[in-house]
This record gives C-alpha cells, sequence and structure tokens, in this order.
C-alpha cells in the first residue's frame, strides 16, 4: 500500500471563539499500572503509499485492531482518500488475528517466467522470496554473478529468478477491477504476486486503478499440464513471447 492526518484550523478559532465540542474522549489510561495509553479515537485519510501496517506503526496501534475497527474485508487492500478509524490503544495490541498463516517457501523455483524482475525501491531479496514464494537462498544462489552482496541491490537492476525446467504460463491482458490486489489476483489465477510484478514492471501495486489493463500470468505449471490449450496459440516456450506482449501492438495473449 506516507503522511500524517492535518488538523484544520478555521477562522473562528484563529478569531478567539471557542470551537464547537468534538466528540468526548476517554481520560488516559494506565496499562498494567505503567504505560500510558491513548484512549482517544481519531481518523486518518489514506495517503498515497499507505499501508495497513505503517498505519498502525504509526500511531501505535494494532494492524487488526484498525483492521476490525474499520470493518475491512483485505487488510493488504486500502483506498488513497478513505478515512480510516484510529482506535483506543489497547495494552495488547492485536497484529495477528486478521492476516493469513504465515508459511516459509519450500520450492528452489518457480512454474514459468518471467526469469528476472526489476529491482524497484524498498525491494529487497526476501521480499521477493515471499512474492515468488521460493526460498531465499534459490534466489541468491541465481544471483551469485550479479549480485555479490545480497543485502545491496540496486533500484533498476535485474535480479534473476530460477524457473523450473519444463514449465511456463498462460498470459493476458487483463483488467483491473475495484478491490483487486495482486496477491489476490495470483492465488485465483494460478501465479505469484511476484510474477505479476515481473510483467508489470511499470505498475504500482498499491495504485491500481479499476480498468487499467496488466498483464496477467494464469495457469502455471508443468507444459502440456492443461489439456486441450496445446493446439490454441495460448502457449508457447518462446524467449520472444515476453517481448511480444509488452510490444508497441499492446497487451496480447501467450506464454512464457
Amino acid at each position: 500500500m506516507f503522511a500524517a492526518a492535518a488538523a484544520l484550523i478555521g477562522p473562528a478559532a484563529a478569531a478567539g471563539i471557542p470551537p464547537a465540542p468534538g466528540p468526548l474522549l476517554k481520560p488516559r489510561q494506565l496499562c498494567n499500572g505503567t504505560i500510558t495509553l491513548d484512549t482517544s479515537t481519531q481518523q486518518y485519510v489514506i495517503q498515497k503509499g499507505d499501508t495497513l501496517t505503517k498505519i498502525a506503526e504509526q500511531f501505535d496501534r494494532g494492524i487488526c485492531d484498525i483492521f476490525e475497527a474499520n470493518n475491512l474485508n483485505n487488510p493488504d487492500y486500502i483506498v488513497t482518500g478513505d478515512t480510516l478509524v484510529i482506535p483506543p490503544q489497547v495494552c495488547l495490541p492485536d497484529n495477528t488475528s486478521c492476516l493469513g498463516p504465515k508459511t516459509t517457501p519450500t520450492a528452489t523455483c518457480i512454474p514459468g517466467g518471467p526469469g528476472f524482475i526489476i529491482v524497484k525501491k524498498g525491494d529487497t531479496l526476501s521480499s521477493y522470496s515471499f512474492l515468488f514464494n521460493i526460498t531465499l537462498d534459490s534466489i541468491i544462489q541465481a544471483n551469485r554473478q550479479n549480485i555479490p552482496n545480497p543485502d545491496q541491490i540496486e533500484v533498476g537492476q535485474i535480479v534473476n529468478i530460477p524457473v523450473c525446467e519444463g514449465t511456463l504460463c498462460q498470459i493476458s491482458p487483463y483488467a483491473i477491477k475495484q478491490g483487486d490486489i495482486f496477491l489476490d489476483l495470483a492465488k485465483e489465477y494460478g501465479s505469484s504476486a511476484g510474477q505479476i510484478l515481473a510483467l508489470n514492471p511499470q505498475a504500482d501495486p498499491n495504485e491500481l486503478e479499476p480498468g487499467q489493463i496488466i498483464t496477467l500470468p494464469s495457469r502455471c505449471g508443468v507444459f502440456p499440464g492443461y489439456p486441450g490449450t496445446e493446439g490454441t496459440g495460448n502457449w508457447t516456450k518462446s524467449a520472444t513471447a515476453y517481448a511480444t506482449v509488452h510490444g508497441s501492438s499492446g497487451p496480447g495473449s501467450g506464454g512464457y
């Protein structure tokens, strides 16, 4: 999904006129008799680049406490410009109940391509391990020649992602719908968020717009693993397929 909420001071306040009473706030309370809690309820307008995790850290609240206070459907999806309720602090902030179980990747290669991703600001090899759902060591090994220090990668650098032999994905244009996020699309269409990111280097996953066209990899696996598709022209092992769908003619169907 990094600005703080701003307080507006009207002309009445400037003239010394007492402002209209705001919502009644509970007094600050002690947690375990020692830590002072902020028991106020606040509002925050989501800024470009915000994530629920970042907002929770900014206000020192639990991620899932904010999630529940706003009846959100997906902790990975918030909309710039929307207003969030920031609930009172609690002794034991909830940072887990609204999040799915985290699993450690065990695969050492991805089914289908592309076999690389272009580094963006904030990226790490560890984040690629999560996004492509493969082990960190497999990415490090695939980049021994071009990345001597795995903790230092540069924006614009190409990182190799190992691809399982004999595999590919079907690729086609996809129009973004309201509420879409890459993690959910990957799960629904049988690919990974990393593959979607790699195929759409110009797309900002935190700023997707309804109607925006992306290149979507789907049904990634061993070829020919899907009977009936071999002769449709939607599958290929050609190294030129990636360039074809990103050519001047716009997105098209193909495989990589």
